[in-house]
């Protein structure tokens, strides 16, 4: 009895390098996919970690390999967060690089240790070994990798899918299309270079996901900018038809006094619906700012949200008027969806905004339905509490179900607020939603 206590002493220390070992693919998985916040989904996903770590491939082995691929990828269904397309390729991705460097350290490393007669040496460090290349590969996925909530679309996740097919088909015809009773003694050197370029497909496969994420957040970002830019120059097309209309009403006038009275009550009832003839409103020293709350304010006043603005802008603002117009109408729309949500009676949107000391502050405030928070919460530079991340900002998620197509009004501030230096926070309670920002002005 003394002596089988002895023996689990003595491998102790090795069992305690394997959950190491084990912790570090954790980590390496949790850089590029987000695991479920539950703890015995973690402890799940750890466990995964830990066979996969430790699984003996042996050339022509046709059930490990297999098994372990298949059990690796279900574990990642079921612990991690994402789509089926992203699970699937990132799966295979780490996969395909854990299971060749354990082929590699079982069967060619292996033979090597016992042509040189060092067979003990090899089996000492073999938890070693393990554990070097786990801490390698945290190492390498840790400092070239994107975002963990990235999420690329369907098309581009099938294109990494099918090039992800590549090493893992090298994988498996090196191990699968061998036979167990082969000597590996005349093929060693070619089985160490498949392997080895297998493990290397890994770093090529991290760098193509960095290059094909940063590819489509650009189109976004270019996208939001276009939908800016356009938005504002129908801001400025507007602006123009009411000033033409303005300096046309004389004539409108005259027409009136010539109708008869049946017809006069007519035609100015046709005059009042025509949404070009609203007054321009001179809410600030902006004449950008004064065109966007028009707009916005015929819009609210249509779809009743009762609507109230505290402006002390006296001249110009310093910045383009394309992202001036992007900050006040994303945020205006976005307050007025949330309000559509109510009864009538409670829709409401309140802005302030002021310039002075070389400071532009902006806070919007709106009803919003009723949500079981029990606190406040608060989103911003330095708040970080399982949030949607967007450009190092934690944000709310978006409440639509297109998630591919919504939620970017306030990335769309926030690009823009860091691009002036300035600084953004959110505070979401159980019946209001508050945008607040301030960008920095230079005299």
């Amino acid at each position: 009895m003394s002596m089988i206590i002895w023996e689990w002493i003595k491998q102790l220390p090795f069992g305690i390098l394997g959950m190491v070992a084990a912790v570090f693919i954790y980590l390496s998985l949790s850089c590029l996919i987000q695991i479920k916040e539950k703890w015995w989904w973690r402890l799940l996903c750890l466990i995964g970690c830990w066979v996969a770590s430790f699984t003996v491939i042996f050339i022509g082995d046709l059930v490990n390999l297999s098994y372990s691929i298949a059990l690796f990828l279900f574990m990642i269904w079921i612990t991690c967060k994402g789509s089926f397309l992203k699970k699937i390729t990132l799966g295979l991705i780490l996969s395909s690089s854990i299971f060749a460097f354990n082929a590699l350290y079982d069967n060619c490393l292996g033979f090597l240790a016992h042509y040189c007669g060092i067979d003990e040496f090899h089996g000492n460090m073999y938890t070693v070994g393990r554990l070097i290349f786990a801490v390698f590969l945290y190492l390498m996925v840790h400092f070239r990798r994107p975002e963990r909530e990235f999420e690329l679309s369907p098309s581009l996740w099938r294109v990494m899918l099918v090039l992800t097919l590549t090493p893992l088909a090298i994988l498996s015809s090196a191990i699968l299309l061998r036979s167990p009773y082969g000597s590996i003694a005349s093929t060693v050197i070619a089985d160490i270079v498949l392997f080895l370029v297998v493990m290397l497909s890994f770093v090529g496969l991290l760098r193509v996901l960095i290059v094909l994420e940063q590819q489509q957040r650009l189109e976004r970002e270019n996208t939001l900018a276009l939908m800016n830019q356009k938005y504002y120059e129908n801001m400025e097309q507007h602006q123009f038809e009411i000033r033409r209309l303005r300096h046309d009403m004389s004539n409108h006038l005259q027409a009136l006094l010539a109708l008869p009275e049946q017809r006069r009550e007519e035609y100015i009832k046709g005059m009042l619906d025509n949404p070009t003839l609203v007054q321009v409103l001179s809410w600030c020293g902006d004449p950008t700012v004064n065109a966007v709350l028009t707009n916005k304010a015929g819009l609210m006043r249509q779809k009743k949200v009762r609507f109230s603005a505290k402006l002390d802008i006296e001249g110009e603002l310093p910045f383009e008027k394309a992202d001036i117009c992007a900050i006040f109408a994303n945020a205006l729309d976005n307050a007025v969806e949330a309000c559509m949500e109510l009864e009538e009676p409670l829709r409401e949107v309140n802005l302030d905004a002021r310039l002075g000391k070389g400071i532009l502050a902006v806070n919007i405030k709106n009803a919003c339905k009723s949500e079981d928070v029990k606190e406040e919460s608060v989103y911003g530079d330095s708040y970080k509490n399982n949030r949607k991340i967007t450009g190092g900002i934690y944000l709310p998620r978006t409440t639509k179900k297109d998630v591919e197509n919504h939620g970017f009004g306030l990335a769309s501030i926030q690009k823009i607020v860091k691009k002036y230096g300035g600084s953004m926070e959110i505070k979401r309670k159980e019946q209001s939603f508050n945008l607040f920002l301030y960008l920095p002005v230079e005299k």
